[in-house]
C-alpha cells in the first residue's frame, strides 16, 4: 500500500471515531450537567474538525509539485495545523470562564452534576479509542514519514490524560455525598467535575502553545537543525573530499529541499563532477527518503596549507612519491617520518642529495626537531616475468580464491607489455568496513594469493 492511501485511510478513520465520540459526549454532558463532559464533548468536536482537517490537508499535500508550488503542497499541514490551535484556545477560554462562573455561583445548584453509568460508559470508551488511534496513527506516521499524523497522535495522546481527569471529576462528584456535609473532602468532590475541565482547559493551552509554535516555524521555514546536521555528517564522513562550503535545508510537509554548495578541484571535468553531484543526491536520499538535494560545485585551487600537505609538495618538488605520512609533536620535539617512493632499479647513492635535500626543506619548514625517512621501491614499476602464463590463469585465480576462503572475483584482467604483467583481480565491495579494515581485507587476500598461483604476474586485488 502506498504511504499516502495509508496517511488517507489512518485521517479517515480518525475522523469517524471523532465524530462517534463528540456526539456520545454530547448527550452524556447534557443529561448529566457534568461541565468536564460537556468540555470534553467540546474538545472532541474540535477533534474532529482538527481530524478532518488533517485529511483534507494530507490529501492536498499528496499533490505532486507544480509550476504555482515548485515545493509542493505540503504547507498545507501547518496551516490547517494553525487553525487547529485557533480553535483549540477559543475552546479552552469558554472552558475557563465557565467554571471560574461556576466555582464562584452563590448557587449550589450551579456545581450539582447528575451522575449516571452512561457518563462513566462514555468516557472510558472514549479513553479506549484515544490509546488505540493514537498508537495508530503513531505506527502510519512513522511509516510514511507524515508529519501531520504524528501531530495528530501526540494530540490524541493527550486526550488520554484529559479524558483521566474528567472521570476523576464524575467519580468525585458521584462519591460526594458519602462524605459530611460541611468537611474540606465534600468540598473537593462537589467541585471536581469543575476542577477536572479547568485541568482539560489547561492541557489544551499546552497543546496550543506546541502546535502553535511548530506551525508557525514551519510557515517560516525555521527547521530544527536536525536535518542539517544530519546532511553535515554525511558530507564529513562519506563525501570528505569535498568539503561542505554552505548549506540550506527548507522542510515542507514531510519533505526536506537541501541546497549545498561543495568545494571541488578546478578542473574537475564536466562528466566527473556531474557524477560527484548523483552520488552526493544519493547519498542523501539514502538517509532521508524522499529530500530533493540540489548541488552545486565551486571550482577552488585553494589547498589546505597543513603540514602534511606542505611534505607532500616538497616531495614532489624532489620527484619521488611519498606515503606513510607520520606527523607528531612528541616529547623530544615536533617528528615527521615519511615512507619515499624511490624507482626500484635506481642507485641509492644517485638518490641520496635529493633525499636530504627533501628531510631539510622539511625541517626548515616545519621547524621540525628530526625527520626521518624510510625508501620504499615505487609500487607503480611493475616487475618483468619470464615464465609463461598458464592458459587456464583465470581458473586458478578462481580456485585459489575458493580455497582461501575469499569472495568469488568479479572480473580477472590480466595485462601484458612484453614481459611486464599485471593482474587486477576485483571483487564485491564490503560496505561495511573502515577504511583500514578494507586495506587490510585486500592485502591478506593479495598475500593468500601470491602463495597460491605460479609466480607469472604481479597481483593487484581491488574492490569492484
Amino acid at each position: 500500500m502506498e504511504a499516502d492511501t495509508k496517511k488517507a485511510i489512518a485521517a479517515g478513520s480518525s475522523v469517524l471515531w471523532s465524530a462517534l465520540l463528540t456526539v456520545m459526549k454530547f448527550i452524556v454532558g447534557i443529561a448529566t450537567g457534568s461541565l468536564g463532559i460537556l468540555s470534553e464533548a467540546l474538545h472532541s468536536a474540535l477533534d474532529m474538525l482538527a481530524a478532518l482537517g488533517t485529511y483534507c490537508a494530507v490529501k492536498i499535500a499528496a499533490r505532486p509539485a507544480d509550476a504555482e508550488h515548485p515545493y509542493g503542497h505540503g504547507k498545507v499541514e501547518s496551516l490547517m495545523a494553525l487553525a487547529e490551535t485557533l480553535l483549540l484556545l477559543i475552546t479552552a477560554g469558554w472552558v475557563i470562564m465557565e467554571a471560574v462562573e461556576r466555582l464562584t455561583a452563590d448557587n449550589a445548584d450551579a456545581l450539582h452534576v447528575e451522575t449516571n453509568i452512561w457518563a462513566f460508559v462514555v468516557i472510558i470508551v472514549s479513553l479506549v479509542v484515544d490509546i488505540n488511534r493514537a498508537a495508530m496513527l503513531k505506527r502510519v506516521a512513522k511509516e510514511t514519514k507524515s508529519d501531520a499524523l504524528e501531530a495528530d497522535a501526540a494530540h490524541f495522546a493527550s486526550d488520554i490524560w484529559s479524558s483521566g481527569a474528567v472521570l476523576l471529576g464524575i467519580s468525585g462528584a458521584a462519591v460526594a455525598h458519602m462524605t459530611v456535609a460541611d468537611s474540606w473532602l465534600h468540598w473537593l468532590l462537589l467541585r471536581a467535575d469543575v476542577l477536572a475541565s479547568l485541568a482539560v482547559a489547561i492541557l489544551i493551552l499546552h497543546i496550543c502553545w506546541e502546535l502553535g509554535c511548530k506551525a508557525i516555524n514551519n510557515l517560516m521555514d525555521k527547521t530544527d537543525g536536525e536535518t542539517a546536521r544530519t546532511v553535515r555528517r554525511l558530507m564529513a564522513e562519506r563525501m570528505p573530499a569535498y568539503p561542505l562550503q554552505t548549506l540550506r535545508v527548507r522542510e515542507v510537509g514531510n519533505k526536506a529541499y537541501i541546497e549545498m554548495v561543495v568545494a571541488v578541484p578546478s578542473d574537475l571535468h564536466v562528466d566527473t563532477a556531474h557524477d560527484i553531484s548523483e552520488a552526493i543526491e544519493e547519498l542523501i536520499a539514502g538517509t532521508l527518503p524522499g529530500a530533493e538535494t540540489v548541488v552545486h560545485m565551486h571550482p577552488t585551487d585553494a589547498t589546505p596549507d597543513t603540514h602534511e600537505m606542505i611534505v607532500r609538495r616538497i616531495a614532489l618538488t624532489h620527484r619521488f612519491g611519498v606515503h606513510g605520512l607520520v606527523l607528531m609533536h612528541a616529547e623530544q620535539g615536533y617528528t615527521v617520518f615519511a615512507d619515499l617512493e624511490l624507482p626500484g632499479g635506481a642507485a641509492l647513492d644517485s638518490w641520496h642529495v635529493a633525499i636530504q635535500a627533501f628531510r631539510k626543506e622539511v625541517k626548515l619548514r616545519l621547524n621540525a626537531e628530526r625527520v626521518m625517512v624510510h625508501i620504499e621501491p615505487d609500487l607503480r614499476d611493475i616487475p618483468t616475468f619470464t615464465a609463461p602464463v598458464p592458459d587456464d590463469w583465470e581458473q586458478l585465480v578462481r580456485r585459489a580464491m575458493i580455497d582461501n576462503g575469499a569472495p568469488l572475483p568479479n572480473t580477472i584482467k590480466l595485462y601484458t607489455e612484453g614481459n611486464r604483467r599485471f593482474c587486477i583481480i576485483t571483487i564485491p565491495q564490503n560496505s561495511g568496513l573502515n577504511v583500514q579494515e578494507s586495506h587490510d581485507h585486500l592485502s591478506a587476500i593479495n598475500r593468500k594469493l601470491r602463495a597460491n598461483l605460479p609466480p607469472v604476474a604481479r597481483l593487484i586485488v581491488l574492490y569492484d
